[in-house]
């Protein structure tokens, strides 16, 4: 009985995450050749960046120099920089450039967006991280998506500045696919995240919700949930770049994912009068409660999976025992390690795996480089599901049992 539980839960687990890989490729398809739209629209409007740093003296300067090189007219650009409480000469480097400074204490990067907004007026204001630098053509791009009156942001695309190390070679693995599913998502109108870096909004709309949430982990998804929640409407630009720092060790990958999975949990029942409400369209009726049926599976498959090939292992190596270790013929291969049904299950989901990275690819911007990055496919194939499983796991029992930690609150 216990094994035919077992049984049904793997084969409603596979049969989810088929039908939610079905779900988003049949969406691609339907718009593939809207992938690399943009309004066609002459729109210019006035936009002010709000840059808060915290100890950047070392990266600040390509920032701002980015802000500098965009093509858009210089005349209806602004930046205000808020050094949050930098013990490091931040203030220093940034005034060099001309831009408006606001010192604080350090309250952190919500509180500093909150303190210079009350300075913004123009049309548009921008969010932009101190570590992130824009592509040229990143304004002239994101700004067209805000024309229409209800939109009240856009979301950009991020990519991964450096790849210098295995952590770093998953996350820029991973931030590509990003750019496909951000974009699968704003054809299903589910957008939740205006990334930090780079996220635009109208000044006018941001203001009216309250800005930025200070007691937030998550401030940037708490706000997309604000601005959906008041019936506004959130766009996506599918090559208006921005190159952004990740987390180079597993430690740094760790702290960041708890913190942004903490405060997708803890937003989530913040906003939960969206679950099943079709006010809130695909992102109510779909979007939310799949992502829950989600975390349940990756627990269940986590465990699982530890278990039976775990199992599967043992029995293995009992089995090589029998014939006393020595090498396998091809018929005692066959029977050592038999592959069941489960495994083309996984088969299935590698080939999948590889078609996301080859549309992730295209749809960035980028090419195949095999020989180069190896290291990067595999690792996002084979070690990132693992290791999001491992941080979901955490976080969740973490959420639960209201863990604290420093680090949680530094962003």
């Amino acid at each position: 009985m216990n094994m035919e539980l077992l049984d049904f839960a793997y084969f409603a687990s596979y049969s989810i995450m088929i039908y939610s890989s079905v779900l988003w490729f049949s969406v691609f398809l339907a718009n593939r050749k809207r992938m690399w739209e943009n309004p066609s629209v002459k729109y210019t409007p006035s936009v002010t960046f709000l840059v808060p740093a915290h100890n950047e003296e070392n990266l600040i300067d390509r920032c701002l120099e980015s802000i500098e090189n965009l093509d858009y007219p210089k005349d209806k650009i602004k930046v205000i920089v808020i050094d949050d409480g930098s013990t490091d000469s931040t203030g220093s480097v940034a005034s060099r450039f001309g831009v408006k400074l606001i010192e604080q204490k350090h309250k952190g990067k919500a509180a500093a967006v909150n303190n210079a907004l009350k300075h913004v007026k123009t049309e548009l204001v921008a969010c932009l991280d101190a570590d992130s630098v824009l592509d040229k053509t990143y304004l002239k791009k994101i700004v067209t998506h805000m024309k229409n009156k209800n939109v009240a942001a856009a979301t950009p695309s991020l990519k991964v500045s450096h790849k210098n190390s295995l952590m770093r070679d998953i996350q820029y693995m991973e931030y590509l696919y990003m750019i496909f599913l951000r974009r699968l998502f704003n054809f299903f109108d589910c957008q939740y995240v205006i990334p930090g870096p780079g996220g635009i909004y109208k000044t006018e709309y941001l203001k009216k919700v309250g800005g930025l949430d200070e007691k937030n982990l998550t401030e940037d998804m708490e706000v997309a949930f604000r601005l959906i929640d008041n019936g506004y409407k959130i766009e996506n630009s599918i090559d208006a770049y921005v190159h952004t720092e990740a987390p180079k060790t597993l430690k740094g990958l760790f702290r960041q994912r708890i913190r942004w999975y903490r405060g997708y949990l803890q937003n989530v029942f913040k906003y939960s009068h969206m679950i099943s409400n079709g006010k809130f369209g695909n992102l109510g009726i779909f979007l939310l409660p799949i992502n829950f049926v989600w975390m349940i599976i990756i627990g269940f498959m986590f465990f699982a999976l530890l278990f039976t090939n775990g199992a599967n292992l043992l029995s293995s190596f009992v089995d090589w025992s029998y014939i006393h270790y020595s090498i396998f013929t091809p018929n005692n291969l066959v029977d050592v390690m038999s592959v069941g049904l489960y495994s083309y299950f996984t088969i299935v989901f590698a080939i999948l795996g590889f078609l996301n990275i080859n549309l992730s690819l295209k749809y960035s911007g980028e090419k195949w480089r095999v020989k180069e990055n190896l290291k990067m496919y595999f690792g996002y194939l084979f070690i990132y599901p693992l290791l999001i499983a491992a941080f979901w796991i955490v976080s969740i029992f973490q959420e639960i049992f209201k863990v604290e930690r420093k680090w949680l609150h530094e962003n």
